[in-house]
């Protein structure tokens, strides 16, 4: 009898798909395999190109190949590296680096708060990783919360900078706005021209829903909230979160500024700007040796806010978003299976009823035995 035929597995050139990683508006995001160096990388696939005519599609691909040549000689430890563009039978793809990690949306999904810490970390690489771009002429556009990812060893990762230009807009439906209007500059909502300042408006929004879990220009529709980017005002910070320090505020005002110029101009004014936040915050007092001993305490260690902020994207323990990571990603949900860490309660738990499972299967195998030759 003939075996049943097997389902060729899915391709983009030679990328061999192993998994789908996100379904999005404009495309499908898979884990695949790229054979000939052995490395897995994540393609993303654009098949709503079908639905567009002729000609359209030819230039929407020459844009797509373009872009991604453009974006593809950045190289920075902050930017996710993309490595080919190509068209199959499937649509075309832009295959890049593949990133076990867990984006900002999540960390916001999980309701989690960042520290100041970990705001000026997250701020320090995004905004590193900016200025590059910027200095190479090349705007994001779409810098929110689900473009930037926590990986492992204390990096962030910025994805999809410079297929943002794509127009995307030639694959939209009746009635559907592609893109994310909720972190969008006034003057990109307005199609004015645009630099990268946008981007960093943007970031400013991605802050604000960071440290409050709120945006700051909600609204019901998309009209609604454009109208208040444009032309409203966003509730304070610190309304939403007490333990902020003073001057955030303000801080945020500089960041969320309507007209560019009154906004920080790079990245790197944002992230003096939040050193300078946590150097000023008021740390909690620490008791005296002598107050220690007094009382029968001995004195507590230096908090974890108490260290020097450091530059290096490798950082030491003063770092807490690689807590993030291993709180949130799949990688560190396998590890608590295995017992790694501070999941090994978890991990010995099983393996203890199996073994105690087994014992009393032997016990009982001994026991039929020794009643069998008695």
């Amino acid at each position: 009898m003939a075996e049943p035929e097997k389902k060729p597995s899915m391709s983009f050139g030679r990328y061999q798909v192993v998994a789908e990683l996100g379904r999005g508006s404009m495309g499908v995001v898979y884990k695949a395999r790229d054979p000939a160096i052995g490395r897995m990388v994540a393609v993303k696939s654009i098949p709503e190109t079908f639905a567009l005519e002729p000609g359209k599609r030819e230039e929407f691909i020459r844009r797509l190949r373009q872009e991604a040549m453009t974006a593809g000689r950045l190289q920075h430890p902050n930017i996710v590296t993309i490595f080919d563009v190509g068209e199959t039978e499937a649509g075309p793809y832009i295959a890049m680096e593949f990133l076990d990690g867990v984006t900002l949306r999540e960390v916001i999904g999980a309701q989690k708060k960042l520290s100041l810490r970990q705001l000026l970390e997250v701020v320090r690489q995004v905004g590193e990783g900016l200025d590059y771009a910027h200095a190479k002429a090349v705007i994001h556009r779409d810098i929110k919360p689900a473009n930037l990812m926590i990986v492992q060893g204390n990096r962030v990762k910025i994805m999809d900078l410079g297929i943002a230009r794509i127009p995307f807009s030639e694959l939209t439906k009746e009635g559907k706005l592609v893109g994310s209007p909720s972190y969008m500059s006034p003057e990109q909502l307005q199609g004015q021209k645009i630099d990268g300042r946008s981007d960093l408006f943007s970031l400013g929004v991605t802050v604000y829903q960071c440290m409050t879990l709120k945006k700051p220009f909600p609204g019901e529709n998309i009209n609604e909230i454009c109208l208040k980017i444009v032309h409203g005002k966003f509730q304070p910070a610190s309304e939403l979160r007490t333990d902020l320090p003073p001057g955030f505020d303000a801080f945020m005002e500089t960041a969320l500024a309507k007209d560019p110029d009154l906004r920080f101009q790079k990245g790197a004014e944002m992230i003096q700007a939040l050193e300078k936040l946590l150097e000023a915050k008021p740390q909690p007092a620490e008791p005296t040796a002598s107050e220690s001993v007094s009382e029968g305490v001995p004195p507590r260690p230096p908090a974890r806010e108490d260290f020097a902020v450091t530059s290096n994207p490798n950082l030491s323990p003063t770092s807490e978003i690689d807590d993030i990571f291993r709180d949130l990603t799949t990688t560190h949900r396998r590890s608590l299976t295995l017992g790694d860490g501070r999941g090994e309660e978890t991990g010995i738990g099983w393996v203890v009823w199996v073994l105690l499972a087994l014992g009393l299967g032997l016990l009982a195998a001994v026991v039929l035995l020794w009643n069998s030759s008695h």
